[in-house]
C-alpha cells in the first residue's frame, strides 16, 4: 500500500542546496538547535545524497545545515537521528577549500588549530556554496578592499591546453570577480619520473601525470586553483579545486624535494598547525612562487 503522508519538507526535497529564510525552512531534525536564520547572514540546507523516489517523508532529508553570521561559521551534520554541532570562529579560520568532481562536491574548512570540518554536497548545486565561500572569506578579512595597485583591465590569458581548459575558465572568472588579484604562478601538467628504479619500469607503461595549478594573490590572500589530487595516472579533466588563504594566517611557506618523483617540490603554506603542500616543477617558478609569497 502506498502511503500519502506528506510533509512541507518531503515535497520541496531535491538535490539542490535551498537557503533557509523563515524558522519553517529549518529542517526538522535540527530545529532543536535553535537557530533563526534572521539572526545569520547566511544559512544553507545541504540535502541527502539520495534519489527522491528513495526519499520518504518520515526520513530526515538534510545531512547538513549551514549558517554564518557575523562570527562564526555554525555547521549541524546528521548522525543517524541526531547531529553534531561544530561553531568554528571565523577569526580561527586558516583556510577555506571548495572542490568539485562532476556531481560530487566538498568544502572543507580548515582552523589554526589543525581542525577541519568538511561538507559534501552535490556538485551541480555549487552556486550557493560558492556564496557561502564568499561570506567566509569576508568574515576573516579585515574591513575595506584590497590594498595594492588597481584593478587589472586585462588579466593574462593563459594557455595550459585543451586538458585544462576548466582549470584556466575558473582562473578567468576569479580574476573578473576579484581584479585586484594578480597571477603569481603557473604549473603546467607534465609527466614525472618516479624516484625509485622499480616504479619506474612499471610507468613506462602507465606514467603519472603532475597536474597543472595556478596561484594568484593580492596583499590579504593567497588562492590556490588546483585539481583535487595533484598526480593523476591518467590525467584529471573533470575535478576542481580552490584553497585560499588568509594571509595573516600564514606563518611559513617552504618548499622541500618531493619524495617520490623527480623534478618536483612540494611547496608547503603553514598557518598555525594546518599545513597545505601544492606539489610543483622544481625551478625558477618555484622559487618565484616562494619569494613572492613570502
Amino acid at each position: 500500500m502506498i502511503s500519502n503522508y506528506r510533509t512541507p519538507e518531503f515535497d520541496r526535497f531535491g538535490p539542490w542546496i535551498d537557503e533557509v529564510r523563515t524558522v519553517e525552512d529549518v529542517p526538522r531534525l535540527y530545529r532543536g538547535a535553535g537557530l533563526d536564520p534572521a539572526a545569520y547572514r547566511l544559512m544553507l540546507k545541504i540535502p541527502r545524497d539520495i534519489e527522491r523516489r528513495n526519499a520518504t517523508a518520515d526520513m530526515d532529508l538534510y545531512d547538513h545545515l549551514l549558517a554564518v553570521d557575523e562570527e562564526s561559521f555554525v555547521v549541524l551534520s546528521r548522525r543517524d537521528h541526531t547531529y553534531d554541532a561544530i561553531r568554528l570562529p571565523l577569526d580561527r579560520i586558516a583556510a577555506v577549500q571548495d572542490s568539485t568532481h562532476l556531481l560530487d562536491g566538498c568544502l572543507t574548512v580548515f582552523t589554526i588549530d589543525g581542525g577541519a570540518v568538511s561538507v559534501h554536497y552535490n556538485g551541480s548545486a555549487d552556486g550557493p556554496v560558492l556564496d557561502l565561500v564568499r561570506l567566509l572569506r569576508r568574515g576573516y578579512l579585515p574591513e575595506g578592499p584590497a590594498a595594492g595597485p588597481g584593478p587589472h583591465p586585462y588579466p593574462p590569458r593563459l594557455d595550459l591546453g585543451r586538458q585544462e581548459a576548466g582549470l584556466v575558465t575558473d582562473f578567468e572568472r576569479i580574476m573578473a570577480r576579484e581584479p585586484r588579484m594578480r597571477l603569481l604562478n603557473v604549473g603546467g601538467r607534465q609527466v614525472v619520473t618516479p624516484v625509485s628504479p622499480v616504479e619506474r619500469l612499471y610507468r613506462a607503461v602507465r606514467p603519472v601525470t603532475l597536474l597543472a595549478s595556478i596561484t594568484v594573490t593580492d596583499d590579504r590572500e593567497l588562492l590556490f586553483l588546483h585539481h583535487r589530487a595533484a598526480f593523476s595516472p591518467g590525467g584529471d579533466d573533470l575535478s576542481l579545486a580552490r584553497t585560499v588563504l588568509p594571509r595573516a594566517r600564514i606563518s611559513a611557506v617552504y618548499a622541500t624535494p618531493d619524495t617520490r618523483y623527480l623534478g618536483v617540490h612540494v611547496v608547503t603554506v603553514q598557518a598555525g598547525a594546518a599545513r597545505f603542500d601544492f606539489p610543483s616543477t622544481a625551478g625558477p617558478a618555484t622559487e618565484a612562487l616562494l619569494t613572492r609569497t613570502a
